[in-house]
């Protein structure tokens, strides 16, 4: 292991820089814990009192602590206290549960009486909404925030992903283990059978997508809409709910310069889920033995390749996954420089970032930069400009662990000399996995150049009325090539190499102008918003392939070299929608709140006649807590309930899919003695008048929080009805057709979520301890579909998720004594059993049932925070319970024996085992009699996502070098997981290929 990490970091470039910075952090930390606290050479007493500023009440138990060291006391039962300080330049720091906290220099005063104000932080904090921001304790939707150090708490590709566990109703995993690997994300479940099931993303108010190229030290906070009341704003976009990224901008004072840097590796835990050389051989013979053509070693020659039964007798066999398997890694480096004075902000930001996954030519290097500027020309009159740019080039690699877990171990990968065998397997056929990572003989690269901004303009008339107009663009070119040389995965070894180059052009232009008139008086707080909205997008793409190039060293640059089999395609797609919205928000006596949104959306994508859908909604919200018989409530120090109804729509339909279509037609014509090709198009897709699918949501909330907010938390139940769905449906024959689309069909989700913090311990001493607690549970299920309660071709069954898994029940394998049994169902001992779920005494297609889905029956977060003196320890757990995958291992068991498989527990006579059947040479895995029973496996899992421990360099240590902080960490990601599964981490679904990685990661975050 660390011969390998070694070897990493002594690779050119940035590994170098990697070595010589994070050394010099080692020291430092090795140096900075050595120092010891230096001994005040005078000092003096002062004393004082800590009263509330609302009832002038003493305030016991008050943290007071000397800033920039860890010596302090605590107030007694009257308020009052007592420190000695040094003689010069001496801070204090007064904080209490509940209070907002206070900084009060000490200069020549011997005594200091001090008033405190009541932390009404989580009522007063601003919360970004759709077109504006609104005070937390006005909300009347559910809206989730996640901000400060759960943004930048675990190092992450994207910043998506840090909120896995943290907001309740959000189903988030990551996709894959490969390089810049994607990421699975569901608010409250799938509403949809055919269109997208997404939430929107939106950064700075513009659109951006769910792949998150933006820095997590570039956010200053990500909202979750959930509800119709926080969503219905955006209409049809926001269907599936919204997430909001608000990205840092520059504050007051002295330009603020950080820099954030993190090195990792990456490796897997192990992967032994595939035979090796003797279990195979085993399995091969016993395959064999079932059909009578082996019966001991003597009739090998009979079964195997002479080349492999002699590398087998000599011992010679490839572990060909570990062999494709290494060590990745990934490095960060971000720098940021902010600031502000009385007429422009500022923040400026540079990153760079590349992560190598296990494999070989499976990297993503990625590098941006961010620019803000808000220039207020007058006091009326602000203009801002958001502007970031990143450039990402990818390498991919094909997966090779499908081809290595498959081919037969008795081979060798290296000859004596080192160099790659590039048909192991002396048959002539069989390539070696590792071919694809010879130099020049396969490539993958995708290069992408973004360009995402907006400019803004927001103008006040008068105190009351303020104008926004906003001008977004999303530009993004991408090239992606492809070559596959000889006896590569793909290829093979016919010899022919194949060239491919795909270039895409796409842009999205979004212009909103919006209005907001506020009133208020004692009583009183009116709000109300007009707002237009238009956005296009433009997708040109262009597409060229062809094979057996003249020189392999030319991959995919000239195709014009390619000498057959040579295709091109080219196609451009633009949509585009207008929108128009208002919205009213009312509060009277600061304590009964309503709200009101009307949107009304225009789809290019939907048939004339149904391209309009209009959505509203409407919210109502009582602070409880305002009440008189509340209010001076010492216990109960938050109390909302909200209560919303509202309806969205979705278009999400391919564009001119409404219109019909035509499909391309090979014919051939006889000339003689040779045939020529000739093309013609047939009606393939019937014109449709397809409309908006509409989600009707409920939701009720409870917001809380108790003893001076040291336990807060929320409530929300849900119910959302989706009608109207997107379908392809059959038609009679005689329209010339076979199916077409129509809007039918139902859903409906209901679930509960609970968000709980609580502060557990907050000592004088500086030891805190805080725990927050997120659980979500979402019941999914079809209530309608075209004709009766199920769709087999689809899937799909009413009263059950959209994705679940209708088959037979695996009950064991038929024993030795069971023959009469087995043979009723025209089976043999050896052979799966199945449950004959109607008890008629015979297996039929109808007595496959449902086994399961891939829903959650719950998802469970629990994060904890632990700091003292300069030390922070975070440790978050994530829990998936209740939902079935798809397992490639279980289901990828290769009866024949003619290929390799999973390490399983098969049958024989000798060993009558109910796990999996007898091998057996003379089926195969598509003619065994329900061997797809094998396949399903429990999906759920409890982990260890993160292990963070930092440390914050003493300031006695930084302060002569004009560094305000420095802190170091470590963090292990993925470390922990329990599973049905042993070692493989199901969050990945079922399958083998780029598999869940482990990742110890070292780094810095310093200001200057």
């Amino acid at each position: 292991m660390f011969r390998k990490f070694y070897k990493t970091v002594q690779e050119p470039f940035t590994r170098d820089v990697f070595k010589v910075k994070y050394c010099q952090i080692l020291l430092g930390i090795i140096f900075s814990l050595s120092v010891q606290s230096i001994a005040f050479s005078q000092s003096r007493v002062v004393s004082g009192t800590v009263i509330t500023e609302e009832d002038t009440e003493p305030l016991p138990g008050v943290s007071v602590i000397i800033k920039g060291t860890t010596q302090g006391v605590t107030t007694d039962l009257d308020g009052k206290f007592e420190i000695q300080v040094p003689e010069e330049g001496a801070t204090l720091v007064f904080s209490f549960i509940g209070f907002v906290s206070q900084e009060v220099a000490v200069n020549n005063q011997s005594e200091l009486n001090v008033s405190m104000k009541y932390d009404m932080q989580d009522l007063g904090e601003v919360v970004v909404v759709g077109y504006g921001t609104v005070k937390k304790s006005d909300l009347t939707g559910s809206v989730v925030s996640v901000r400060d150090e759960d943004l930048t708490a675990i190092p992450v590709t994207n910043a998506l992903e840090v909120m896995q566990g943290k907001v309740p109703g959000l189903d988030l995993t990551k996709s894959s283990g490969q390089a810049g690997a994607g990421l699975n994300i569901r608010l409250r479940g799938n509403r949809s059978l055919n269109a997208g099931n997404n939430p929107l993303v939106l950064v700075d108010g513009i659109i951006y997508g769910s792949t998150l190229d933006v820095n997590p030290n570039d956010i200053a906070s990500i909202e979750v809409l959930k509800d119709a009341a926080s969503t219905a704003i955006y209409g049809t976009l926001g269907a599936n709910g919204v997430i909001l990224i608000t990205t840092k901008r520059g504050a007051q004072g002295k330009p603020k310069v950080s820099i954030n840097s993190y090195y990792s590796t990456q490796s897997l835990d192990d992967y032994d889920y595939i035979m090796t050389g003797p279990e195979w051989v085993d399995f091969r013979r016993e395959s064999r033995r079932t059909v009578g053509e082996w019966s001991s070693p003597e009739d090998d020659g009979n079964i195997f390749v002479p080349q492999q039964l002699e590398n087998f007798r000599n011992g010679i066999y490839s572990d060909w996954a570990n062999e494709v398997i290494g060590t990745g890694a990934q490095q960060n480096y971000q720098v940021s420089v902010a600031g502000a004075d009385e007429k422009v902000n500022y923040y400026f930001s540079m990153e760079y970032f590349d992560e190598q996954s296990l494999f070989e030519n499976d990297e993503l290097k990625r590098y941006s930069g961010r620019m803000a500027v808000d220039y207020k020309a007058s006091d009326k009159l602000k203009l801002s400009t958001n502007i970031m740019y990143t450039l990402k080039d990818q390498d991919r690699r094909r997966d090779p662990l499908n081809w290595a877990n498959k081919i037969s171990p008795l081979g060798a990968a290296y000859d004596g000399a080192g160099e790659i065998i590039t048909l192991p397997l002396g048959d002539g056929v069989t390539v070696n996995p590792l071919n694809d990572q010879i130099p020049g003989n396969y490539m993958d690269n995708e290069i992408n150049r973004r360009f995402f901004g907006n400019v803004s303009l927001e103008w006040k008339p008068v105190t009351s009325v303020n104008f926004t107009s906003r001008l977004g663009l999303d530009n993004s070119n991408s090239r992606r090539g492809v070559f596959m040389g000889e006896n590569t995965i793909d290829v093979g070894s016919d010899g022919r190499t194949v060239a491919s180059a795909t270039n895409n052009m796409a842009s999205r232009v979004t212009w909103e102008n919006f209005v907001t008139y506020s009133k208020a008086s004692t009583d009183h707080d009116f709000q109300v918003l007009l707002g237009q909205s238009m956005w296009a997008t433009r997708n040109e793409e262009y597409f060229a392939e062809g094979l057996d190039l003249l020189s392999p060293t030319m991959l995919f640059h000239n195709l014009g070299a390619s000498q057959e089999g040579i295709r091109i395609n080219s196609e451009l797609i633009e949509t585009s929608l207008a929108s128009f919205f208002t919205r009213v928000n009312y509060k009277f006596k600061n304590k009964y709140i309503f709200n009101g949104v009307l949107r009304a959306d225009g789809s290019s994508v939907l048939a004339a006649g149904n391209k309009w859908g209009f959505f509203p909604s409407a919210a109502v919200s009582w602070l409880a807590k305002e009440e008189g018989f509340l209010v001076d409530n010492s216990t109960i120090s938050e109390l909302k309930f909200r209560l919303s109804y509202g309806i969205s729509g979705n278009s999400a339909v391919s564009a001119y899919q409404t219109l019909g279509g035509l499909s391309k037609s090979t014919y051939a014509w006889d000339e003689g003695s040779s045939e020529t090709a000739a093309f013609g198009y047939y009606p393939s897709l019937i014109a449709a008048s397809l409309g908006w699918e509409e989600t009707a949501s409920l939701n009720f909330g409870i917001d809380f929080g108790f003893f001076n907010n040291r336990v807060t938390g929320s409530v929300d139940i849900y119910e959302q009805n989706t009608s109207d769905l997107l379908i392809e449906r059959a038609v009679p024959a005689t329209s010339g057709f076979t199916s077409a689309w129509d809007n039918v069909g139902k859903t409906r989700n209901r679930g509960i979520e609970l968000l709980l913090s609580t502060i557990n311990i907050d000592q004088p001493t500086g030891f805190k301890w805080s725990t927050d607690f997120t659980f979500t549970h979402n019941k999914e299920e079809i209530m309608e579909l075209v004709e009766g309660d199920r769709d087999l071709a689809n899937g799909w069954f009413v009263g059950y998720p959209i994705s679940s898994y209708f088959d037979y029940e695996k009950t064991g394998i038929w024993q030795l004594g069971e023959e009469d049994q087995a043979r009723e169902n025209q089976q043999e001992v050896g052979e799966i059993k199945v449950k004959d779920q109607n008890g008629d005494g015979i297996i039929t297609p109808d007595d496959r049932t449902i086994l399961g889905s891939n829903v959650p029956k719950f998802n469970l977060g629990v994060n904890n925070r632990v700091s003292y003196k300069g030390f922070d320890l975070s440790v978050f757990v994530f829990a998936r319970q209740g939902n079935m995958i798809v397992s490639e291992a279980n289901g990828s068991y290769k009866i024949d024996a003619r290929e390799n498989g999973p390490r399983v527990d098969y049958w024989t006579p000798e060993n009558p085992t109910n796990a999996y059947p007898r091998p057996n040479a003379g089926t195969s895995t598509g003619n065994a009699r329900y061997f797809s029973t094998l396949r399903y496996a429990d999906g759920s899992f409890v982990k260890v996502r993160d292990i963070t421990l930092g440390y914050n360099l003493p300031q006695q240590l930084i302060e002569n070098l004009s560094i305000s902080r420095v802190r170091v960490y470590a963090t292990a990601k993925n470390y922990f997981v329990w599973s049905d599964l042993g070692g493989y981490d199901p969050e990945r679904g079922g399958n083998l290929s780029f598999p869940m990685t482990r990742q110890l990661l070292f780094g810095v975050n310093i200001e200057l």
